[in-house]
């Protein structure tokens, strides 16, 4: 019995350690890199598109690093339509050196990871180091370099092997290599600019030309409608309470002339006192003036 208790916990720590090296066993079919210097800020903005080799048991975690620099902006992988939807990730952590990050994948599809990285500024030159150190052996490596805005000077290294025009903008584009796991891509990029321009600046929110005050131009001023709002008011209440007293005047005529009304209903008989010839009012059995009976 304690044999077959020894040998059970033997073989899970066995097991562990393998499930977890299965994971660096793990290859890339093709892994392309975009650098889009001073695209949308005045950064390095750096795009990973990767794809596991076909064979690849899924779903699997794979852990990649990041320069300690790098501020993850996206995870994504793209579907049929070709459209990006996020995907399942846990945030970077690290050190001084390194930060990594663990993203699942569950489709033999396009994954992608992006991320922001400081440039190098001196004076109009700019430099930049874009490093690959996984963990995973990739098939074929590229790097695409968009060159920025008002350039005047450009260089990389290793040279570009491709340079061509797309949607207006020059791209670089690097030979396609093999990359063996655990082995660093490097490629320095130097560039001279003539402008802080950025290739796709934000979009700025609308400014007025001149300050706003009460003489600008279609701008409606509730000072000087003010003595017309208040004569309104007063002409208004003037007219309600004109119609409130003429209602309870009336209402107090109604109520007299209905009490007089009433009086000589009251008084109005035809019989008369015998005595005195007094008239009697309804009811009377004996005269009020002289009580002769009636």
């Amino acid at each position: 019995m304690r044999k077959f208790v020894l040998l059970f916990v033997l073989g899970i720590m066995f097991l562990f350690p393998f499930s977890a090296s299965a994971q660096t066993d793990v290859s890339l079919y093709s892994v392309n890199v975009q650098l889009w210097p001073e695209y949308d800020q005045p950064s390095m903005l750096v795009i990973v598109d990767f794809k596991v080799a076909p064979m690849t048991p899924l779903p699997v975690d794979l852990t990649f690093r990041l320069p300690s620099d790098a501020n993850l902006i996206a995870v994504a992988y793209q579907d049929e339509s070709g459209d990006l939807l996020i995907a399942k990730f846990e945030s970077p952590s690290g050190n001084e050196n390194w930060q990594t990050f663990k993203m699942t994948i569950e489709q033999n599809v396009i994954y992608r990871f992006e991320y922001y990285q400081p440039l190098m500024f001196k004076g109009s030159e700019r430099s930049f180091s874009y490093s690959w150190n996984q963990i995973y052996a990739v098939k074929k490596f590229s790097v695409n370099v968009l060159e920025p805005m008002d350039v005047v000077a450009f260089s990389m290294q290793p040279d570009y092997a491709v340079r061509e025009s797309v949607n207006g903008l020059v791209v670089y584009e690097t030979e396609e290599v093999k990359v063996d796991a655990r082995k660093p891509y490097t490629l320095d990029l130097q560039y001279e600019k003539t402008s802080l321009t950025l290739t796709n600046p934000p979009q700025q929110q609308v400014q007025p030309a001149g300050p706003l005050d009460e003489s600008t131009t279609g701008r409606v001023s509730l000072n000087n409608f003010l003595p017309y709002v208040i004569g309104g008011f007063g002409i208004l209440f003037v007219v309600v309470g004109a119609v409130y007293y003429w209602r309870i005047g009336r209402t107090s005529f109604k109520r007299a002339r209905r009490r007089n009304v009433n009086v000589e209903e009251e008084t109005k008989t035809g019989t008369f006192c015998a005595s005195c010839g007094s008239r009697a009012k309804t009811g009377d059995k004996f005269c009020r003036t002289c009580g002769a009976k009636l």
